[in-house]
């Protein structure tokens, strides 16, 4: 069963979270007053936060991840980095100096962009050693620390976040994330942050062992959800990616009632909008090696098939 917060009705078993209503708006965020939280009794602090980005603040947002995040890794760049890692810098996979993932193909001939799954900022995970350590990061860009430090302490959750690590997970329909919990953070007390961009896509959140039933969540672009207290060693996972922004119809069961409901993804609307307002200063700063229409385009046809996913983290215990 898949559970929508975007019901017309009644959201049997959610309710409200109560939020900072004085903090004012920023950057990338609208009013918490404007938010809308929700919560399940029995998934005690997980979070589910729609409405919280600005528009301007959502594109700010989305084109950094398009644009920003994929260019961060330089040729020639050593291990550890002055700026991101992903999973094809790992392999050694490069591009020219001045080009970029959008316009560099593998050797068959198929676009970089479209073999990126992963981007690491601030502390990197060594998935071999399966650990961070000390040393192996780069400079944690800040404006991914004031968002989550001020969606946490929006919902009064703590007043102390200090985020300094993230990973940006980039999803094509058919892509799955098993059920896993993140654990190896050095201290585990402080919230994971998790914003989805693009397509929608079902995040199902359990309990602190395998056991628990998991509850499937629709998430849409820009969304929020927060894992922190009881639910921040949760199960979690990406069983499924939608292929289209179209209205689903998603069938309610068991403790949420037995309904047909139709759930709007938001549409993709917003796609050509968000394309023609990128500048072609920075879109050319990018890539040298092709004109602003043509990366337009290809980030055209790149969003209709893409989820992105951001996970905002602490892993450092600071004084």
């Amino acid at each position: 069963a898949v559970v929508s917060t975007q019901s017309t009705g009644e959201e049997q078993n959610f309710r409200k979270s109560p939020h900072n209503a004085s903090v004012p708006s920023t950057k990338y965020l609208s009013t918490p007053s404007s938010w809308t939280v929700y919560l399940h009794p029995d998934y005690p602090g997980a979070l589910i936060v729609k409405g919280a980005f600005s528009s301007g603040g959502l594109a700010n947002l989305l084109s950094t991840v398009l644009l920003d995040y994929p260019a961060g890794f330089k040729p020639n760049q050593n291990e550890s980095g002055d700026h991101v890692r992903s999973n094809l810098s790992c392999l050694g996979t490069v591009y020219p100096e001045g080009r970029s993932y959008w316009s560099t193909d593998d050797s068959q001939g198929n676009p970089l962009i479209d073999k990126l799954r992963w981007i690491s900022t601030g502390y990197h995970f060594d998935w071999t050693l399966r650990e961070y350590r000390e040393g192996f990061k780069s400079p944690f860009p800040e404006d991914l620390a004031d968002i989550g430090r001020n969606v946490i302490d929006s919902l009064n959750i703590c007043n102390d976040l200090k985020p300094d690590s993230a990973i940006v997970n980039y999803y094509h329909p058919g892509d799955t994330l098993s059920f896993h919990t993140d654990e190896l953070e050095w201290d585990l007390t402080k919230p994971l942050v998790s914003i989805s961009l693009g397509l929608p896509g079902i995040l199902c959140v359990g309990g602190t062992t395998r056991s628990h039933p998991p509850l499937s969540l629709l998430l849409t672009h820009g969304d929020i959800v927060i894992l922190s207290g009881d639910s921040r060693l949760a199960y979690h996972a990406v069983p499924k990616v939608f292929n289209s922004y179209d209205v689903r119809t998603c069938q309610h069961k068991g403790s949420f009632g037995s309904k047909e409901e139709v759930v709007s993804a938001g549409g993709a609307g917003w796609i050509s909008q968000f394309v023609d307002g990128l500048s072609s200063e920075r879109l050319e700063k990018i890539d040298e090696s092709l004109a602003a229409g043509d990366i337009r385009e290809k980030i055209r046809k790149f969003l209709p098939r893409t989820r992105m996913n951001i996970s905002i983290r602490q892993v450092e215990k600071y004084q």
